[in-house]
């Protein structure tokens, strides 16, 4: 019987990739591990990080408590937390710092210098001390010009603050810290998941040609439907388990309430997912075929790294990056394929993509995958079923396909 008569389809033979991957119990313990990783990196920090209390400063005795509105009014101009609270006296004040109540006590010495003594337990906040010392300063400018002569309303004139109006040529995005943390974290699962199904792959190649399965697997199915069915169905797993953790982060920020995930999540979430599909078929069939040159699964890691290091360049530069997304060597290298799947959606996830950027990226992906494709079935036709050693790239493009 030939071979066309009782080859079953990719469908089947991903159908069977898929069957084997939910029957393993490594796949699963992967799966439960990347889910609640991603959980706890969205709920731990919410219940870890508390908002701390702001620094207490107490004002000992009437002269120091003059000086409460005018730190509160420069507290809050500064962006500075602090809380003013008066104290009757230096002794009570002092203790209350020895006891952690307060973590200033502030008094005046009425010695006709204006001195003041700020004592705490061991040290003081560096903005705390300079709001202190800027509110001393100013008093005691004021103090000064009244003895002079020089009128309240021009004390007042002169010493008034000079309006600052910050305008930003270029705003950052409101939600800029979640959208850092959107990145980062798309960045990281882009790396792994890409990492560990590629490999999986060509693992899984390895292995059939090292027991000999392939050359059974070839009497009812054409290479090409083999190479392919493999690509998918184990494809198709790595989209389940990463479709599995992205909603469980969703979920787990939604009842932690961190507001780590932008609100151009819903936008983010589905670039993830085309890019996850279109870097695994780039390097998953430049995998299978390294899986196919081996003749002992010990040689993968040296036929595969040729394929692995782009992937680890693309996942170094994305952090490197990551603080300046538009420099000109980063969209450049967000264009080249074996960059683009970690670098395109970081970009997206910080604000800085253009709209002509992604369809062009995709493009050129889409071209990028059919030659990896077309190049990686010609290696596996070719290598799939040879014994002898473990053959170099350049030998295993000069193969003669398995015809069957």
């Amino acid at each position: 019987m030939r071979p066309s008569e009782s080859v079953p389809s990719t469908r089947i033979i991903a159908g069977r990739e898929i069957g084997e991957s939910l029957r393993s119990r490594t796949f699963w313990i992967m799966t439960a591990i990347t889910a609640l990783s991603v959980v706890a990196l969205i709920v731990v920090p919410g219940l870890v990080d508390r908002p701390e209390r702001p620094p207490v400063i107490g004002l000992a005795g009437a002269p120091a408590q003059s000086l409460g509105p005018s730190l509160r009014t420069v507290a809050e101009a500064a962006g500075v937390q602090v809380k003013v609270v008066d104290a009757p006296d230096v002794r009570t004040a002092r203790a209350q710092v020895r006891a952690g109540d307060l973590d200033v006590a502030l008094s005046l010495e009425r010695d006709g210098e204006g001195a003041a003594v700020a004592e705490v337990k061991e040290s003081l906040a560096p903005e705390v001390a300079a709001l202190v010392r800027m509110v001393l300063d100013d008093a005691h400018r004021r103090r000064a010009l009244e003895e002079a002569g020089v009128p309240p309303a021009t004390v007042a004139r002169v010493l008034a603050p000079v309006t600052l109006r910050m305008v930003a040529l270029e705003p950052p995005p409101s939600d800029r810290a979640a959208r850092s943390v959107a990145a980062v974290a798309a960045g990281i699962l882009l790396y792994v998941t890409l990492s560990l199904y590629a490999t999986a792959v060509s693992s899984g190649v390895a292995q059939e040609k090292t027991s000999r399965t392939a050359e059974v697997l070839l009497a009812a199915a054409r290479p090409t439907q083999l190479l392919n069915g493999k690509v998918l169905g184990i494809g198709a797993c790595g989209l389940g388990q990463m479709g599995i953790t992205v909603a469980a982060g969703l979920i787990a920020n939604a009842f932690a309430g961190s507001a780590r995930v932008p609100a151009t999540v819903w936008t983010l979430l589905p670039t993830i997912l085309v890019w996850f599909v279109l870097g695994f078929a780039l390097y998953a069939f430049g995998f299978a075929a390294a899986g196919a040159m081996v003749a002992r699964q010990e040689e993968l890691n040296s036929v595969t790294l040729p394929i692995t290091m782009p992937l680890l360049a693309a996942f170094m530069v994305d952090f490197v990056a990551m603080d300046s997304p538009d420099v000109w060597w980063n969209r450049v290298l967000s264009f080249v394929p074996p960059f683009a799947p970690i670098l395109m959606p970081t970009r997206l996830a910080l604000g800085h993509l253009a709209a002509w950027e992604m369809p062009l990226a995709v493009a050129i992906m889409l071209a990028s995958v059919y030659g990896a494709a077309r190049l990686a079935a010609r290696i596996y036709a070719g290598a799939i079923v040879r014994g002898g050693a473990c053959l170099g790239w350049r030998d295993a493009l000069r193969l003669r396909a398995f015809s069957g």
